[in-house]
């Protein structure tokens, strides 16, 4: 039996840190906007929020700055448009990732919203499987250092407005205690147009959407080896469901609740690829997008990087700590159509 002592050794010769990242840019039926061009630019150099108590827990270190806010522009998309975000440079720690909402007050402007208002979330992603190695992350696909972008639909029943939409990943890699949890964020200005009549619910305010004592926050993804995992927070409107595969800008869009058979069939993906043709508004939008904006930006995946579990964890790092920081893909995803202009 291996001593506790050469576990130890072993686990802490894996390397603890991961490069931090951000969500930095739009995506709108396909067309991959610049760098901060719709989303709110942070100035934190990437690093994470950890204090849930905070106004940074709404668009990130200086999202809510005044000039931040005035800078940014808002793109104008229709209710069922294909949306999501790029990421800086991939999502290369283990964890959920979810999209949240909030609708400005009438008669304010996306640019002036300072996301004090209602926030309800659309979309969740947890793991693709768990199994006797772990959690296998849906955001960490096998042999990646973590997704560098993934898109939604936006609800068919979205009422019209101006809204602030938020990407949120959480690191659990060093959640074992209360506090170890890491959030990254980032907000995209969005004004829809159409007659949406739904009325999103459940809804939160932000900072208020977690206590960070939740299960899905405090737990030691290396060991014991978890069973099972709850994302935190209230469920998904409009469809309460958890999606267990990522939609990849390019490949055929999935749907919203991939892997959840307690999902309504109303939620299941028609089959379109991600990146399909907009709608008259959107596509008019998006040809004034291309017109001001430069070619859309590059996407690389950041190096692969393992990540080790907390010098507290007594378990067989050789086979646990590796396994915890990558997600499986399901074969499904490997068959996807791509676009002559995929983003990976």
């Amino acid at each position: 039996m291996r001593s506790t002592t050469s576990l130890m050794a072993v686990a802490a010769m894996l390397p603890f840190a991961f490069a931090h990242y951000n969500f930095e840019a739009l995506i709108v039926n396909g067309e991959v906007t610049d760098a901060y061009e719709y989303v709110r630019q942070t100035n934190n150099s990437n690093s994470p929020v950890t204090d849930v108590t905070s106004t940074d827990m709404i668009c990130n270190s200086g999202g809510l700055l005044s000039a931040t806010m005035a800078k940014t522009k808002t793109y104008t998309v229709a209710p069922g448009d294909n949306v999501g975000f790029i990421v800086d440079a991939s999502l290369s720690h283990p964890g959920p990732l979810s999209v949240w909402m909030s609708k400005a007050p009438d008669g304010t402007a996306a640019n002036a919203y300072d996301g004090s208002g209602d926030w309800f979330k659309v979309y969740e992603l947890t793991y693709s499987t768990i199994n006797s190695e772990g959690i296998q992350w849906a955001t960490y696909p096998s042999g990646t250092s973590g997704l560098s972008n993934f898109t939604i639909d936006l609800p068919s029943t979205l009422p019209a407005g101006d809204y602030l939409m938020r990407a949120e990943h959480v690191a659990l890699h060093a959640a074992s205690e209360v506090g170890g949890a890491q959030y990254y964020m980032g907000c995209a200005q969005l004004s829809v147009t159409g007659s949406g009549a739904g009325v999103p619910s459940p809804t939160t305010k932000i900072p208020g959407l977690y206590t960070g004592e939740e299960d899905g926050l405090v737990i030691n993804i290396y060991y014991p080896i978890p069973t099972s995992y709850t994302a935190p927070g209230i469920a998904t409107w409009p469809t309460d469901c958890v999606s267990h595969e990522a939609n990849l800008e390019g490949q055929t869009f999935q749907g919203m609740c991939v892997g959840d058979d307690t999902a309504s069939s109303d939620a299941a993906s028609s089959g379109a690829v991600s990146s399909a043709a907009p709608t008259s508004t959107a596509a008019a939008s998006a040809a004034t997008s291309a017109a001001t904006s430069a070619a859309p930006v590059a996407v690389t995946s950041a190096a692969a990087v393992v990540s080790a579990a907390p010098s507290s964890v007594v378990t067989s790092a050789e086979t646990t700590a590796t396994s915890a920081a990558a997600a499986a893909t399901s074969s499904a995803a490997s068959k996807c159509k791509k676009r002559k202009r995929s983003v990976v």
